[in-house]
């Protein structure tokens, strides 16, 4: 028997389509926009990947939900699942970038890459290290992140399974990444000196034990989605100013900033923004092309840092205009590019991976389940 196919939701497609061009909107600033505001807004950008955990989050939950009465082997399907979807396209990254980037001393590895980076990365245990965290490959820190929380995924459906436990769970994540980061600067800042410091508050916020309570907003936003099913445009509507309105507020003044740091009052945003959605699929925001760039949004993830790099060695000064105009044909030219790109290895590399890591689960129930046979 097949493995069962989850239903597939337009709106995540479309968090995904906005999460990528907010982080390709956040590395597109090397021409920075002359607004004052508008750069504001284009450095929030970065937050994109936050709205990536926050819908992995909810996909992974809702995946295993409709999965859980199909199958012998949920636990092992699920990471031969994750693993296929994730590890092809990496491990293409990983070539491709130490080929671009050389192995000489860069800001995110002041020493060079060592030979050990590379191994340490293929096995998405690159995140737990300030010099490897995101060396290798451009902005790797986000699939160490992701693989570290797919671990725990399986334990946390059978744990998490309402409001209550999930908002629990949320507090004490919030604590352990604050005292846990300020562990780590204090015991590993003489190791880092001087300009080598803000390498390490980098990893401090990047590593996965801050980002932790990002996917359990995640998780909590599956228990709000299951319970409240239909659809609202009123409900929709209210959500969606209430998430902007939050959304403003931190970027001006912050949500109790001295007990809420930044990127969880941005995460409470998100959340708002992303059940919204679910409430009603607004065409304007969720259609064609928002769910289309969603799609395509991993390999658009990998690809975007070396359409910049190669924009910013072949482009030389002078000819784009600088300022509002020309931060935003920057971003249109790496969107489309990277888009067209995207599509090609989405194609060629992410749906055969994702393919072969389904056969091999149909194989493994097929082991699980043999075939009656006949008498006679």
């Amino acid at each position: 028997m097949k493995p069962i196919t989850p239903r597939r939701y337009e709106y995540i497609d479309a968090l995904r389509g906005f999460a990528i061009l907010g982080v390709v909107l956040f590395h597109c600033r090397w021409i920075p926009p002359s607004s004052y505001t508008l750069m504001e807004i284009v450095l929030q950008g970065a937050k994109g990947v936050q709205l990536f955990f926050l819908a992995s989050a909810l996909t992974l939950f809702l995946s295993l939900d409709a999965r859980k009465p199909h199958e012998k082997r949920p636990t092992t399907n699920f990471f031969i699942r994750r693993f296929f979807r994730v590890a092809p396209l990496f491990y293409l990254a990983i070539i491709v970038y130490s080929l671009h980037g050389g192995m000489g001393p860069r800001f995110w590895a002041p020493d060079g890459i060592r030979w050990w980076y590379i191994p340490l990365t293929a096995t998405f245990l690159h995140g737990w290290d300030a010099k490897t965290i995101t060396s290798v490959v451009p902005g790797g820190w986000t699939i160490a992140v992701e693989m570290t929380f797919y671990l725990f995924v399986p334990y946390l459906f059978t744990r998490l399974t309402n409001i209550r436990t999930t908002l629990m769970a949320l507090l004490v994540s919030l604590v352990v990444a604050r005292l846990s980061s300020m562990i780590v600067l204090h015991h590993l800042g003489p190791k880092y000196p001087g300009s080598l410091y803000p390498l390490l508050e980098y990893f401090t916020y990047f590593w996965f034990p801050s980002q932790f309570p990002i996917f359990l907003m995640g998780i909590l936003l599956y228990h709000l989605v299951k319970r409240h099913p239909i659809q609202d445009r009123r409900i929709s509507v209210t959500l969606l100013l209430a998430s902007a309105g939050l959304f403003g507020w931190t970027l001006t003044v912050g949500l109790l900033p001295s007990l809420i740091p930044q990127l969880y009052s941005y995460g409470i945003a998100l959340l708002l923004f992303a059940l919204s959605l679910h409430f009603f699929p607004h065409a304007l925001l969720v259609n064609r092309i928002t769910t289309w760039i969603g799609k395509l949004s991993y390999s658009i993830y990998l690809i975007h840092f070396l359409v910049i790099s190669i924009m910013k060695s072949v482009v030389s000064d002078g000819f784009l205009p600088n300022g509002n105009i020309g931060f935003f044909m920057v971003f249109l030219i790496v969107v489309i590019t990277s888009t067209a790109i995207a599509y090609l290895t989405y194609r060629i590399i992410e749906i055969p991976g994702i393919n072969l890591g389904k056969k091999l689960i149909e194989r493994l129930q097929a082991r699980a389940c043999p075939a009656p046979t006949g008498n006679g």
